[in-house]
């Protein structure tokens, strides 16, 4: 495993941040973990019908190498989509994990659809529905989550994949177009008063609902956003320039974490946006380029 990667030359914060590809992440500090969109199975969704296959055995070969760790304390899903949350149900149920307390933070439709892919009734019963404006204190103080009511990627067509909403659980979903987005959350994680981390599921934003917001590192989705107005100057305006940005959701997120071509899977024109914009609104922010599964250190 590669050595993790430290990040600024100032007093150390403490927090480890491990990239789990497409959105995700495992962040850990003070021996507590947090996980945000944990989708690690990387199945091929291009197969025909597009069929739901989480693959049990790489979750496990991931926490069994320790590549991961584990188990969270707390889970906040973004939306509602299969490479967000796909993966979720089997680290609820992990047996290994029974005995520890695991919160989940989500809408209503998240929630549906954990039920309906067999998420354990006694983990449900740690769920947080959420709706976006909670701002939620855990550990005794240790740390803060905001949940910021966000929007998911909108394509070249103003739409995007799987919309919906869940009232109920439906069937168990057998297709990746089961997993409805039903509604789309960015969170805020703040340690202390040592680090502020703001992660986006989706590549776009509701600009008022940052308002206020300075984050130390932010997580930016870079899918397609030709069709969103200035995307990366207004959301990096808004939030005034953070200390550092990461691109994520730009890998192929299909391709395996021990494959020899993973690397290659990452598009590098991502960060380069980031760079342009940060020159183009000359900020002092610097743009880290995640790795797979290798740490970072803040």
């Amino acid at each position: 495993m590669a050595d993790p990667v430290r990040a600024g030359s100032g007093r150390p914060a403490g927090v480890s941040m491990r990239w789990l590809g497409v959105a995700g992440w495992e962040i850990a500090f003070d021996g507590r973990v947090l996980y945000f969109d944990p989708y690690l199975s990387r199945f091929d969704y291009r197969l025909p019908g597009g069929p739901l296959v989480p693959d049990p055995a790489v979750v496990d070969r991931l926490l069994n190498s320790g590549r991961l760790a584990g188990p969270p304390e707390l889970i906040m899903i973004s939306h509602g989509h299969w490479d967000h949350m796909a993966d979720v149900p089997q680290l609820l149920g992990r047996s290994g994990w029974a005995s520890k307390t695991i919160h989940t933070i989500g809408t209503e439709t998240h929630r549906h659809l954990l039920a309906a892919m067999g998420t354990p009734a006694a983990r449900l019963k740690n769920y947080i529905h959420a709706t976006g404006g909670e701002d939620l204190e855990f550990g005794d103080g240790a740390y803060r989550v905001q949940v910021i009511r966000s929007l998911h990627s909108q394509s070249r067509g103003y739409g995007f994949f799987a919309p919906g909403t869940r009232t109920a659980p439906p069937a168990a979903p057998a297709s990746i177009t089961d997993l409805v987005e039903g509604g789309t959350l960015a969170y805020q994680v703040t340690v202390a008063d040592r680090l502020k981390v703001l992660m986006f599921g989706g590549t776009n934003f509701v600009e008022r609902e940052l308002a206020g917001l300075r984050p130390d590192v932010v997580a930016i989705s870079m899918t397609d956003h030709s069709s969103l107005h200035r995307y990366l100057d207004r959301l990096l305006t808004t939030l005034g320039g953070p200390r550092y940005v990461i691109p994520v959701h730009h890998d192929d997120m299909i391709t395996g974490f021990d494959a020899p071509g993973l690397a290659a899977t990452v598009d590098r024109t991502a960060a380069q946006q980031l760079k342009e914009a940060v020159h183009r609104l000359r900020l002092r922010t610097e743009v880290i380029e995640p790795e797979h599964l290798r740490p970072l250190l803040f």
